[in-house]
């Protein structure tokens, strides 16, 4: 058996064999080398994850020197010719090509002489170096091979996720974020024009805008860190659940479908960030991506180490520009501990939480009490969502606090069969809300901007106070409602929420803007005063740029008549029994609804035909579903 000395004996001598600027020597030597390096340098491999792959047959009587779980090595002599590097490329590019081809996943392409490492992805038909590592004669130079080399073969298992090796495996100077970030920034390059990331990359740019004001500088660089850092986040919350993300299907991934069937709710949410699944070569992005964090162990972690990420991959300049200050973790869990001395009965709140790391410690607290109190785990994770909350106004921190809200709570509880439902109530707003307006009809309402609004159409969304009470029981209803909104249905048609009533026990005069938030999440109906005598009513509500193209959409509602009009039929305060209906027709002027079957003149040819009920006070609709 060879001892450790005897192996750092033949390490060394290896080390200064590859990295001799004057060696000449035979490029089957140079591959054994390379061989030893990868079999003893503390990869974690072993003979058989080479042996099967060593020489392994490829496209055009050629043999892949190494393959490497999704990556694929060539070795050559010397890369100090042009001309040995450029056919060195294309070969090597066929290689890549031929093995993405067949098993459908992304894979990098390695070429090296022993001294000089150059990983490049594949873009289109060419490759596309991503990174580079010059091998110094020096055991500092071997350890960082090891590392670069760890970071893209992405082969490890079990690392402990410490803000060090964060930093080292995962963070901007690393290997791994080199590769995932060119995969990226080619894809984006690719599909810029695509409708879909054009459209998520403007709300992302609208929302930052709107909570940072002059201090945001709206980059295309920018977004890309953002999307990196975020489904980097979603993947991560998914591996604390002890899932096997490399068998998950990305899209399932990064909307997080299996937070809802395991009862975990405010955790992983459709966003900007998913425009990746939109474009080829994105769901083989998630993949790899999905392999590199699985290396590392997310049951115990003790440190806000998402943070660290964020301020390894974000540079000091972008977040001083931004005023963003993130606490270190040793002095948070010292405030947290002398201000929480009673974590079961006092509540805690971080307005502005960052990536949460004041939330991780105040779980931690609260749990660590609750334990000791020694009341029930379900009866401890209802409790914290009412006992530990956080609130930012940057998109970005809000999807790692949640995730850190996770890590806080643990592997252990969280895939324990008694847990019963969570919330993680980390919350996406601005908690100073100078900006609320307060009168007479928004009064005992949480009111939320929409975007959507101008002169035609009021650009907020209403929820009474009291549906907030239970933030567990809110943030089910907003879930459920949102995939109801973006599920594709035939023009015309309106989902049915009554189900989603019945479980959550929404009262029924709650029940009328939770459905059109439903039937059209960022718009909703405002009633206005009549314009003349001869109106009942002005009624805004926009078609959506979907019903445009299509022609008009009509929802169909029940028309109840006004109470004097139901005392002149005899009918007393009894439930109106007749019906009659109105045409509505929306565009740039503000539309009226009147008569039995009276029109407004057609404008935008956007029809809408409804049925409607006036309640009191006069001059204000009620509109229920079908």
């Amino acid at each position: 058996m060879t001892t450790d000395s005897e192996l750092a004996g033949q390490l060394q001598a290896l080390l200064e064999r590859l990295a001799d600027p004057n060696r000449v020597r035979a490029e089957a030597n140079v591959q054994a080398d390379v061989r030893q390096l990868l079999l003893t340098g503390g990869l974690g491999l072993a003979e058989h994850d080479l042996e099967v792959e060593l020489e392994t047959p490829a496209p055009g009587r050629r043999r892949i020197d190494v393959e490497v779980g999704f990556t694929v090595i060539e070795i050559k002599k010397d890369l100090r010719s042009a001309t040995v590097v450029k056919d060195a490329i294309k070969q090597l590019a066929g290689y890549v090509a031929s093995r993405c081809e067949q098993t459908g996943q992304r894979y990098v392409g390695i070429l090296t002489d022993g001294a000089d490492w150059r990983a490049y992805n594949l873009q289109g038909s060419e490759l596309v170096e991503a990174t580079r590592y010059e091998l110094k004669p020096s055991r500092q130079g071997l350890v960082s091979l090891l590392g670069w080399l760890e970071g893209v073969l992405a082969i490890r298992a079990g690392v402990p996720p410490t803000p060090r090796e964060i930093v080292n495996r995962l963070g901007a100077t690393s290997s791994s974020y080199a590769v995932d970030r060119a995969v990226l920034a080619g894809l984006y390059a690719e599909h810029r024009d695509n409708a879909t990331v054009q459209l998520k990359r403007q709300l992302w740019s609208r929302l930052l805008t709107s909570a940072l004001g002059t201090q945001f500088t709206d980059t295309d660089d920018l977004f890309l860190e953002h999307t990196l850092l975020v489904n980097s986040a979603e993947v991560i919350a998914h591996l604390i659940l002890g899932l096997d993300v490399t068998a998950l299907q990305p899209a399932s991934i990064l909307r997080g479908q299996l937070f809802e069937t395991s009862q975990i709710y405010g955790v992983v949410e459709q966003d900007f960030f998913d425009w990746v699944l939109e474009v080829p070569g994105g769901e083989s992005f998630v993949r790899t991506m999905a392999r590199r964090l699985a290396r590392f162990d997310w049951s115990n972690v003790e440190h806000d180490v998402l943070k660290v990420l964020y301020e390894s991959v974000i540079g000091a300049e972008t977040r001083r520009r931004l005023g963003e200050y993130y606490t270190p973790d040793w002095l948070a869990d010292q405030i947290v501990a002398k201000a929480v001395t009673d974590p079961l009965n006092q509540r805690v709140l971080d307005p502005a939480c960052g990536s949460g790391t004041f939330l991780f410690h105040a779980v931690r607290r609260y749990l660590a009490a609750a334990d000791e109190d020694g009341r029930p785990l379900a009866q401890a994770l209802a409790s914290l969502s009412d006992r530990v909350l956080g609130i930012d106004l940057h998109p970005v921190a809000v999807a790692l606090a949640r995730v850190t809200y996770l890590l806080a709570i643990g592997k252990e509880r969280l895939v324990d069969s008694t847990r019963g439902a969570i919330s993680v109530p980390v919350y996406l707003g601005d908690s100073v809300q100078w900006a609320q307006k307060v009168d007479l009809f928004s009064a005992g309402k949480l009111l939320i901007p929409t975007g959507a609004g101008g002169q035609l159409f009021e650009d907020e969304l209403r929820f009474p106070d009291h549906l907030l009470a239970d933030a567990g029981r809110f943030d089910r209803l907003v879930d459920d409602m949102a995939s109801l909104a973006t599920r594709s249905r035939p023009i015309g048609s309106v989902p049915s929420l009554s189900a989603l009533f019945k479980r959550l026990a929404i009262a029924p005069e709650d029940q009328l803007w939770l459905w059109r938030l439903a039937v059209d999440p960022p718009r909703r109906p405002r009633v206005a005063p009549p314009e003349s005598d001869t109106s009942d009513v002005g009624l805004k509500w926009p078609p959506s740029p979907d019903e445009m193209r299509a022609g008009g959409l009509e929802l169909r509602l029940p028309r109840l008549l006004p109470d004097r009009r139901r005392r002149a039929a005899g009918q007393g305060g009894a439930p109106a029994a007749k019906r009659g209906r109105t045409t509505l027709t929306c565009g740039e002027r503000r539309p009226q609804l009147g008569g039995e079957e009276g029109q407004v003149g057609p404008i935008r040819s956007a029809k809408r035909s409804l049925r409607w009920s006036q309640t009191k006070p006069p001059g204000w609709y009620q509109m229920e579903p079908p």
